[in-house]
């Protein structure tokens, strides 16, 4: 499964990807970091401590946005590298591959040669999970005001209120949807997904269409605010 929807563009964009990556499963990343070696420093694209492991674990990464296979010398030179700084565990990120006898290269290491696909399918799982905690309290805010027994309107409601309740919950159902059980096991969306698109105003304009994990928690983050407000003027906490 895939993480991010777009395939970095230059090593730049590649480097800050992998960055985010790692920032958003909740751990400490500094990019373009310098490290004290045996012997000198080496500058790493991507140094991560992960404080979710017992104990926490530092990670080394090194991205190649190169159009040609890694070649044995560069594993070796970061086999080098992984070894005199301690990491426990070092990822060599490829845009292409790596050369014949890559892998027997790193036998026995805590050395990983991944494309930036497979590395995305390596966390993605943890991804998952860490999304759902991350809006789990824009999820809270919503409850109280689609499930029972909840809040209590403070004007009185007809019909039509009820249809419009109906409207929203459709409308943001990614955001009222998260619980207790996408928190803790990731959330598990049913894709494509269509919603029914809302302007400022919370009329209908149309439908919005969510293809991927990426597109469903970037709306969820763009409209988390607004969702809030429309659920509020319905039940006339505020006015519109």
């Amino acid at each position: 499964m895939s993480i991010f929807d777009q395939e970095p563009e230059d090593w730049n964009e590649f480097q800050n990807l992998v960055a985010q990556l790692f920032v958003e499963i909740d751990c400490e990343v500094k990019v373009e970091e310098r490290i004290k070696l045996v012997r000198g420093e080496k500058e790493i694209d991507v140094w991560v401590r992960d404080p979710h492991t017992t104990p926490p674990s530092i990670y080394l990464c090194e991205c190649k946005h190169w159009n040609k296979p890694i070649p044995q010398e560069v594993i070796h030179s970061f086999r080098t590298v992984l070894s005199d700084y301690g990491a426990h565990r070092g990822f060599l990120i490829s845009r292409v591959g790596f050369q014949a006898g890559a892998k027997e290269a790193i036998k026995n290491t805590n050395l990983d040669l991944v494309t930036f696909t497979e590395l995305q399918s390596i966390f993605f799982p943890r991804w998952r999970v860490a999304m759902g905690k991350r809006f789990m309290p824009y999820a809270d805010r919503l409850f109280p005001y689609w499930d029972y027994p909840g809040k209590r309107p403070k004007i009185e409601w007809n019909k039509q209120h009820v249809e419009r309740q109906n409207l929203l919950y459709k409308a943001y159902y990614p955001l009222v949807h998260l619980g207790p059980s996408f928190e803790n096991e990731g959330s598990v969306w049913e894709l494509p997904m269509t919603l029914p698109a809302l302007d400022l105003n919370g009329l209908r304009s149309g439908n919005v269409i969510l293809c991927t994990y990426r597109q469903v928690y970037d709306f969820i983050d763009n409209n988390k605010d607004i969702a809030l407000k429309h659920f509020q003027v319905l039940f006339g906490e505020i006015e519109a």
